[in-house]
């Protein structure tokens, strides 16, 4: 997908040479990072659920191994991506305990920098949404710095923790599996990237039948969600 989208990009100079896919990735971020699509309703906009699997919680040193995201717009699914990939460094045996992705899965899967453009070619002018979301796009920004000298600081995001204390004010669950609970959903593959999207998938979509008839636009709902975020201090 990405690589037709080259064609539209004018290419930056970078070290003396033309590099279009950084400056495609670059613009690409940028996008994704303006607050453009605050301005859609709820009913027309799209969403792209996102989560990543990595070898750890340490965001300034572990890296992403695989990563899957979910479209939906009018309630349906309507694409999906997942993509393993290759770490630069083992696998902690702690992190493989987790979530059960072993070095032998990755071994002829493309690299972090292969990935990043083909992932955001995906999530495109959708809104982004997750589960403690601010830890992937955190992640995401980092590799993104390191491979192509930008980032997603600032993106607009939605989480479904915080949505799911918007719709029961009094709930203090934060886990994923708390709301899988409360919402009656399965999640097949728990703690792989893309059963993880899915079923966050399912939670959200729950979620948003209970807050449209209270919030009309995506700007009306990212900003209560702030206020919240910031009364909690999440």
């Amino acid at each position: 997908m990405w690589k037709a989208l080259l064609k539209t990009v004018t290419p930056r100079k970078k070290e003396g040479s033309l590099d279009p896919l950084a400056a495609y990735v670059c613009e690409a971020s940028a996008r994704i990072s303006s607050h453009a699509v605050l301005k859609k309703t709820l009913h027309e906009a799209t969403f792209c659920i996102m989560d990543l699997e990595t070898t750890g919680l340490n965001v300034a040193e572990d890296v992403i191994i695989n990563a899957a995201a979910v479209k939906v717009k009018r309630g349906k699914i309507t694409k999906i991506y997942d993509s393993f990939i290759k770490p630069p460094f083992p696998i902690p045996p702690e992190s493989i305990q987790f979530h059960g992705i072993t070095d032998d899965m990755l071994v002829d899967k493309p690299s972090i920098g292969e990935v990043l453009p083909e992932l955001l070619a995906f999530i495109g002018d959708s809104i982004i949404v997750g589960h403690h979301i601010n830890f992937d796009l955190r992640m995401l920004s980092r590799h993104l710095k390191t491979y192509y000298d930008c980032s997603l600081d600032g993106a607009p995001w939605l989480d479904t923790m915080l949505l799911h204390k918007l719709v029961m004010e009094n709930n203090t669950s934060t886990q994923l599996d708390d709301l899988l609970q409360t919402y009656c959903i399965d999640c097949e593959q728990r703690h792989r990237a893309l059963g993880d999207a899915i079923a966050t998938t399912k939670v959200f979509l729950k979620i948003l039948q209970d807050l449209t008839s209270t919030f009309q636009t995506l700007n009306d709902l990212y900003s209560a969600q702030q206020d919240l975020s910031r009364k909690d201090n999440l």
